[in-house]
């Protein structure tokens, strides 16, 4: 008879992740209400903005919800004080919009930086992580991976397998992730047809589905290019077709702690 281990294996395992909680109100009650009512089992926290607090005072509510550290180096401004990572902001003291214009990044203030949103996750949600991943896939930069596997390993926690590189890289660096990662549910992509196709493609081992779910609230629109979208997200990740669907073709939905 097969192991667990074995048995395990050959069984289709699904995390539906949805980034960004913390952003903004719109955006947290959007993924507790994915979460509640649809598919969504997991959720990653951006610390640094004011929603942040609210999002973990709601967590309380939804016990079963995963949640890790989405570390944001993009987008906003760092936890540390500016002058103390000057590497990691411009001369008003904000991040690059984008990864690309992280440029030569000093790796003391990057592990800086991140060990401060750990830390400050902490104080907010009052325990771990339950892995980690980047605002704008950050950790696609080989810098920045190599610090987030450095502080992964220390805690023992998963990381994201943001890219094929990514995961290979984890798997040298003996820290956990995902088989597969599938990031296509997104933009013109968030409808109903896509996100069945990708659940009948799940196969045996954990996948994870990145999304952005959301009510579009000002501050929504104001601070995102992606915005309206997210309510589109919302409403299929709450189908309860695609419920049923994912109980049809035999796949646990699990999150990272359960990894």
């Amino acid at each position: 008879m097969a192991d667990r281990s074995q048995r395990s294996q050959r069984m289709k395992f699904l995390i539906v992740n949805a980034d960004d909680l913390g952003r903004t109100p719109g955006i947290n009650s959007g993924i507790f209400e994915a979460h509640a009512r649809g598919l969504v089992t997991s959720a990653t926290l951006m610390v640094g903005f004011p929603a942040a607090a609210e999002a973990a005072a709601e967590l309380l509510r939804y016990p079963k919800l995963g949640v890790g550290l989405h570390v944001a180096l993009t987008g906003g401004t760092p936890i540390l004080p500016p002058e103390e990572v000057p590497s990691l902001v411009d001369r008003e003291g904000r991040q690059p919009p984008r990864p690309e214009g992280l440029g030569d990044l000093d790796p003391g203030e990057l592990r800086a930086e991140i060990e401060a949103q750990l830390d400050r996750f902490r104080q907010l949600v009052g325990r771990p992580p339950t892995h980690f991943d980047s605002h704008h896939h950050s950790h696609r930069l080989p810098i920045v991976c190599d610090a987030l596997i450095e502080i992964a390993r220390r805690e023992g926690l998963p990381v994201r397998r943001a890219s094929a590189e990514i995961g290979e890289r984890l798997l040298r660096g003996s820290v956990r992730t995902t088989d597969v990662f599938v990031e296509e549910f997104f933009g013109s992509k968030a409808r109903p047809e896509v996100f069945s196709r990708i659940v009948r493609s799940v196969a045996a081992g954990v996948t994870e589905l990145m999304c952005h779910p959301g009510h579009v609230d000002e501050e929504l629109r104001q601070g995102s290019s992606y915005a309206v979208d997210r309510a589109a997200e919302l409403e299929v990740l709450t189908d309860p077709e695609l419920v049923r669907l994912i109980r049809d073709e035999g796949i646990g939905l699990i999150h990272y702690g359960e990894l």
